[in-house]
């Protein structure tokens, strides 16, 4: 009997052992968590976010309830090696990892990847689901077996890392049919211009979703930072991860594979509520201010609520043109009927900053300029890049609501209709808590702004991250 009790819990055990330490017990944060960039944080502070991001890479590996483990990633830049690293390693243990990136970027980390989920990538011309040639490589960029239907095998470990030329075709060449991707499920595109809008746009999205990752099944997480040493090293930046979600992830699932078929957006507002979060998908063509989902949301604000004034504390990077004004308009407006508004800025142009600081200078609002120029080269090294909006009051019904709206989208002139873009609202107190908090670090690392002549508003950034 005992020898019997010991081989059992032998077999429960030993699968255990031969697990990274790392996967064991292994669960996400939930919620909200930001970087503390230069000169003010640690290195670990300054990537606290992308490390984040990169463990829950790590974590992810076929279990016998997701036999086939999926990586979603779309970004703005990309060029950590840790990131690479940790999505490679993902593939070689049978994860599909399907990455989006912008720009022309060739940086050595890319060209890693690219080589790694693109080496087996196949095209197919005809759309009939067959693919048109063999594979010049294995899965994940692994030799080919010698029974793969008398194709050539290799000793080595698949094709030599990609020059910079083969990578920026390569990046054309997956499409929305899955037999392209390969026998690994695995791929990295660049959209040409905006995944699903302007040809002359950006993939501005930040998105990391896993159908599992250590022990949390079904989470997306979303960013204003990209997997790059600028989202590390320049910027304020937030994290929003979202656990057991199936709805949610799903939801990702079906926007990235119309992202990878760079099927064009429509006039209708892609939107999905899933509890206490809500996520919009842009661009949305045609979309002005009277169908602007940020301003539809402010409509609904009232500066009387059951706390008293309203608050409104904003943390906004880029803030420019007929959108950003119109949107300037409507805060001004909630602050002259009472709302508490509290203003960091990382980019203005310099006709609305000047109306913002008469607002300041008139005592209306808090405005905050979070521009350094650290190294005095004349461009600016360090500001928030966030996105974001905390509120406390009422919101349409509610006379208690709390929450926050984030993602990637600037206050900017065409960043909804025309570029790839995710907004995120999250109704919790505890997260709207978090934001705040946030927000009075930054604060403290920024300076106040009061007349028109405090500071030159065209002072240009050194990076766009």
């Amino acid at each position: 009997m005992f020898i019997r009790r010991a081989a059992a819990l032998l077999a429960i055990l030993l699968p255990l052992t031969l697990l990274p330490a790392s996967a064991i017990g292994y669960e996400p944060r939930g919620g909200a968590s930001f970087n503390v960039p230069n000169p003010w944080g640690s290195s670990a502070e300054n990537t606290r976010i992308v490390r984040a991001v990169e463990e829950a890479f790590r974590n992810v590996r076929p279990t016998a309830k997701d036999p086939r483990p999926v990586i979603l990633l779309a970004g703005y830049l990309f060029d950590r090696k840790a990131s690479a690293d940790a999505l490679i390693a993902a593939c070689k243990r049978g994860v599909s990892v399907r990455v989006i990136i912008d720009r022309a970027v060739v940086s050595k980390p890319l060209r890693r990847i690219v080589t790694a989920l693109n080496a087996d990538n196949v095209r197919d011309g005809n759309n009939d689901g067959i693919a048109d040639s063999d594979p010049r490589a294995g899965r994940c960029n692994g030799p080919l077996p010698p029974s793969h239907g008398g194709l050539r095998t290799r000793d080595d470990s698949g094709i030599p890392l990609m020059t910079a030329r083969q990578v920026n075709v390569s990046l054309r060449e997956p499409t929305g049919r899955d037999v392209t991707w390969g026998r690994d499920g695995s791929y990295v595109l660049r959209c040409s211009g905006s995944c699903r809008g302007g040809e002359d746009a950006n993939m501005h999205s930040k998105i990391y979703a896993m159908s599992h990752t250590g022990s949390a099944n079904n989470v997306v997480m979303t960013s204003s930072s990209n997997l790059n040493a600028g989202g590390a090293n320049s910027g304020w930046n937030d994290l929003i991860v979202m656990k057991s979600r199936p709805k949610t992830f799903q939801f990702f699932v079906r926007i990235h594979r119309l992202m990878t078929a760079q099927k064009r957006a429509g006039r209708k507002l892609v939107e999905f509520k899933d509890g206490p979060y809500t996520t919009r998908i842009f661009p949305m063509i045609g979309v002005g201010e009277r169908r602007d989902p940020l301003m539809v949301d402010l409509r609904k604000v009232k500066c009387s609520s059951a706390f008293g004034p309203t608050t409104i504390h904003i943390q906004q990077f880029w803030w420019n043109g007929h959108r950003g004004n119109y949107i300037w308009d409507k805060i001004r407006s909630l602050a002259l009927n009472g709302c508490k508004v509290k203003i960091i800025f990382g980019a203005v142009d310099s006709g609305l900053l000047s109306r913002m600081k008469d607002a300041r200078a008139s005592g209306l609002i808090e405005l905050w300029d979070s521009r350094w120029d650290t190294d005095l080269d004349g461009c600016v090294n360090t500001r928030t890049h966030m996105k974001a909006v905390a509120i406390r009051g009422t919101y349409g019904t509610n006379r208690r609501y709390a929450g926050v709206w984030t993602g990637t989208a600037n206050w900017a002139t065409g960043s909804l209709t025309r570029g790839d873009e995710v907004t995120l609202n999250v109704r919790s107190a505890s997260v709207w808590r978090q934001y705040v908090d946030r927000w009075n670090v930054v604060k403290r690392h920024s300076r106040l702004q009061w007349t028109r002549g405090d500071r030159d508003p065209t002072l240009p950034p050194c990076n766009d991250d």
